[in-house]
């Protein structure tokens, strides 16, 4: 068969133009590529090609100080060496185990957290993660020695938190430690490894205190050592920013007076001191403390969990507890104001007061015929709760609450408790039952229901003090060149005359009455005794309130020891020498 010239020429032109346009389609492809990488993904391109021939170390960025109100330092850095790990050389699970295994024969650490750090580490990261913060000499050393043994493992040079004074003030100042994985997911802004604020301070101003981590770029050959050390301009260097100061109220010659005061007893204990003109916080502590230091690296298990079982990290300044008798002040203003009583009335008081055939005991058998002012001062609970037997809890309620009980105080401490007020409401809502009359007469001498917190009897007793003022309370008084101005302090109105009836018998209780172990030589003071009942136990928490001097009211102080006995006899002398610290 004849092939026709031009049909023949036509179908190699056709396969020409086929194979033209596949070479220019791939041609097109290529070139849209190349067009995308240079112009759209440029950055992550120089940045991988960067990470292959450099290290990234990070400056971290020295936290900022903390000091009390005379600018004594209560928390600082210093120089520590650090062990740290770059994800980007570890990438299967096998190559972390090993490392693992090599690195706690090192490292005195918490094993299963550092073991879970390394199975956390993101992907071909190259920002290095920490590891172990404040690691010994010996343990640097032995670091630098086994390299190889301990891929991508190095060290490096940082600021780590310190506090010079060890467990002082350490509730209110609080300690930093490493983020955990909830912490690091609601912070995105944070990595792996990075210490964060974790208690009182360091944690509500972490983002103050933190300032801005630096770094610097070093280029490094395929061992990862730097090519040329001191070609100067081989390295990137962005300088740390340092966190901001924050100057507290607290003056760190009294807290050490309040905590010695504390301790004393041996007992699980608080206080607060505060004056009363401004709510400025002078002294917070809580008994047992722990030493803020130890956890500037990770915490061994045994450590934590002695920690646990001393409960050494509850700050029992801002729990609820019953107030027995701390409480009485409250129940007699309530009475005045609404003339359920009179000022110059006389109560009997014996062993007990029956309501129907219930017995409600006194603390003492003692019989007499005694004054308002003497009542209060001998904390005679048979006079309160014939006071009681005339009020109402809503009366009771309204005055607790308006001189402070039952609400946050404004301190700048998170995890305060509210405490509870109650009334009939109250007790329907939470225990489905009824408000009965004993219940007002356990309401009178602050049992009942009633929790308070020390913080908040702190404001109660600062608002009797003054007379008509109630002011929120302070723990910072400046943040970095920033002074931070005093709350307003909340107001409230009642005869002076009346008031005059209760602070009489504040002054009688120290003078001559249960408050007797708080007296001082030459100042006169005023306060209250409270033996606080604790349902099932048998025991009672021992309360002392205070406030000094009498006549012209600079400082309140507010003592609770747990399960210790009677307030006159345990909590007291605690107020008594913090007093002496205070004036002395």
């Amino acid at each position: 068969m004849e092939v026709n010239p031009i049909e023949e020429s036509r179908n190699k032109n056709f396969k020409v133009k086929v194979l033209l346009g596949i070479t220019f389609f791939f041609i097109s492809i290529l070139i849209f590529r190349l067009f995308y990488l240079q112009i759209f993904n440029y950055k992550s391109i120089i940045q991988r090609a960067q990470y292959s021939t450099s290290r990234i170390s990070i400056l971290v960025a020295p936290r900022g100080i903390i000091f009390d109100r005379n600018g004594t330092i209560l928390a600082t850095n210093k120089q520590s060496i650090s062990a740290i790990v770059y994800p980007d050389k570890l990438k299967t699970l096998k190559e972390k185990l090993k490392v693992y295994t090599n690195l706690i024969k090192i490292l005195k650490t918490n094993n299963t957290k550092l073991k879970k750090t390394l199975l956390r580490l993101p992907e071909n990261a190259p920002l290095p993660v920490r590891l172990q913060s404040n690691i010994s000499i010996q343990e640097t050393i032995q670091i630098v020695e086994k390299q190889h043994l301990l891929p991508g493992i190095s060290i490096q040079q940082e600021p780590v938190r310190y506090y010079p004074y060890g467990s002082l003030a350490a509730h209110v100042i609080g300690y930093i430690s490493q983020i955990n994985k909830h912490e690091l997911a609601k912070r995105p802004d944070r990595k792996l490894g990075d210490l964060v604020g974790k208690y009182g301070i360091e944690n509500l101003f972490d983002d103050i205190l933190r300032g801005k981590d630096g770094k610097t770029i070093v280029e490094v050959d395929r061992l990862g050592k730097p090519i040329d050390p001191g070609y100067k301009h081989a390295l990137i260097h962005i300088e740390p920013v340092p966190g901001k100061n924050i100057y507290l109220t607290l003056d760190v010659k009294l807290q050490r007076a309040t905590e010695e005061a504390l301790k004393s007893t041996g007992t699980n204990s608080a206080a607060v001191v505060v004056n009363p003109n401004t709510g400025e916080v002078l002294a917070l502590a809580s008994y047992p403390a722990f030493d803020p230091n130890v956890f500037t690296r990770l915490l061994p298990i045994s450590t934590w969990r002695n920690l646990l079982s001393q409960r050494a990290l509850l700050n029992r300044a801002i729990l609820g507890y019953v107030p027995g008798s701390i409480w009485k002040p409250v129940t007699l203003i309530t009475a005045l104001d609404a003339m359920a009583v009179k000022p110059n009335e006389r109560f009997h008081v014996n062993e007990a007061f029956y309501l129907g055939m219930t017995r409600f005991g006194d603390w003492t058998s003692k019989e007499g015929i005694y004054s308002l002012e003497e009542s209060l001062a001998w904390s005679r609970d048979t006079a309160f709760y014939q006071i009681g037997r005339r009020l109402t809890p809503d009366q009771i309620k309204k005055w607790g609450t308006k001189l402070g009980a039952g609400r946050n105080t404004g301190i700048e401490i998170l995890g305060e408790e509210k405490g509870i007020v109650p009334d009939e409401k109250w007790k329907k809502e939470n225990l489905h039952e009824s408000w009965y009359p004993g219940n007002t007469l356990h309401y009178a001498i602050g049992q009942s229901f009633l929790l308070v917190t020390p913080t908040q009897a702190a404001r109660m007793y600062s608002g009797i003090a003054t007379g008509s003022k109630i002011p929120r309370l302070q723990l910072v008084k400046k943040i970095h060149n920033h002074k931070k101005n005093l709350h307003a302090s909340e107001t409230f109105q009642i005869d002076q005359n009346l008031l005059k009836v209760v602070k009489r018998g504040l002054e009688m209780c120290i003078e001559t009455g249960t408050g007797q172990a708080a007296k001082l030589e030459n100042i006169k003071v005023a306060g209250k005794t409270g033996s606080a009942e604790v349902p099932g136990t048998g025991k009672t928490h021992g309360w002392f309130a205070a406030y000094a001097p009498a006549d012209k009211p600079e400082v309140v102080v507010i003592v609770i020891t747990e399960k210790a006995g009677h307030g006159g006899t345990v909590a007291a002398p605690i107020v008594k020498k913090i007093l002496e610290g205070y004036f002395n």
